[in-house]
């Protein structure tokens, strides 16, 4: 589906989704999947309603929803090249999933989006007679490997949020306060042809950059600050991640090896990032800098995320954790040292796993001082 400003960008489709969450299913021992999860199901229908059910089965798909969404479902899994049947629910959903999934045994719920209201209303009204088996990150593990469509929109993405932020950079300068920056930063993201912000956006100036995910407030940027800049955009659905730190004028001494223990950190992460690589790898490599210059109790976060369709996706990018790259695996790399009462410097890039390795996608500039 191409939208104005984005013509270039590849078609998005879900043939090859489709056979791999089959494939899935078979792996788990299981009938039939029934999908709850918003981005799960936009992942593999290309349906973005709000108000969906799937149900995996017997090697097809078939999607739920309501009479809302009677033409709009159509096109949109049209477009996405979808083989899923769309179900427009006449009775009541439990009786239309009841209809189709009656005759299986073992059926899996996303233990991971599945309230606990949820599982009592299917268990006990939709599907009385089936096992329910609670099921972890089936779609969400296929999601972490992206195909080359989604890695063209998330570069789209971080292009729009490179140009915007080399172009209000300097206003860091210019007396605003975090939330005026941000408001700037924010409206030059969506004026650069971004569908939305990729999430809500981080300026943390002065002391206020110690927390990691502090929010804009009134507080002016004043002459000295390390300012930490988190954004991101949106570009049909998915999204870019990326954070850079500024200093608003010369930096002192202390800025200056707080920022670069940050920044070697940043790049042995990076290096490390390879298809087999296990993601607490990568987090051991970046943390051992840190931990070198004598800054391990302020690094205080995991080292990154995978990114797509929700800003947090797997892999987890963290310490004892089991996930591993895949190739086309998108994922951040993103260090941070915070030191309370003084401030913070954080580097993030947004990466795709190649076969040579991590290749940023995320590319301004890490010049830190706004004169």
């Amino acid at each position: 589906m191409s939208e104005p400003g984005f013509a270039d960008l590849p078609p998005l489709t879900v043939i090859e989704r489709e056979h791999r969450v089959a494939h899935a299913l078979a792996a788990h021992e299981l009938d039939a999947l029934i999908i709850t999860s918003p981005t799960n199901i936009r992942w593999l229908t290309g349906f973005a309603g709000s108000a969906a059910t799937v149900l995996v089965h017997d090697a097809e798909i078939t999607m739920f929803t309501d009479s809302r969404y009677t033409d709009r479902a159509p096109v949109e899994l049209d477009a996405a090249s979808s083989s899923a049947d769309i179900v427009i629910a006449r009775a009541t959903l439990g009786d239309e999933v009841r209809a189709l999934a009656g005759r299986f045994e073992f059926v899996g719920l996303e233990a991971d989006h599945v309230t606990w209201a949820q599982q009592q209303l299917i268990d006990s009204h939709w599907l009385p007679t089936q096992e329910l088996v609670a099921t972890t990150g089936i779609v969400d593990h296929l999601r972490s490997r992206k195909d080359s469509a989604e890695i063209a929109r998330i570069k789209a993405a971080a292009a729009i949020v490179d140009d915007a932020l080399a172009g209000v950079s300097g206003l860091l300068a210019t007396g605003l306060t975090e939330r005026e920056f941000a408001r700037a930063l924010d409206a030059a993201i969506r004026a650069g042809g971004a569908d939305d912000l990729g999430f809500d956006t981080i300026v943390a100036s002065g002391a206020n950059g110690a927390i990691p995910h502090h929010a804009p407030v009134d507080k002016v940027i004043e002459p000295g600050d390390l300012v930490i800049v988190d954004v991101g955009a949106m570009v049909q659905g998915y999204r870019s991640d990326m954070t850079r730190t500024f200093s608003v004028g010369p930096m002192t001494s202390d800025q200056r090896r707080h920022y670069d223990t940050v920044i070697e950190a940043q790049q042995a992460g990076v290096d490390a990032m390879a298809e087999g690589i296990g993601t607490a790898q990568v987090d051991a490599a970046a943390r051992a800098v840190i931990e070198a210059a004598g800054w391990g109790d302020d690094f205080t976060h995991g080292t990154g995320h995978g990114i797509g369709l929700d800003i947090h996706e797997l892999p987890r990018v963290a310490k004892d954790v089991p996930d591993v790259y895949q190739l086309g695996t998108v994922a951040t790399v993103e260090p941070g040292v915070y030191l309370q009462g003084i401030g913070g410097v954080r580097i993030e890039d947004t990466c795709v796993v190649t076969a040579d390795g991590a290749r940023r996608i995320t590319c301004a500039p890490k010049q830190p001082e706004i004169i």
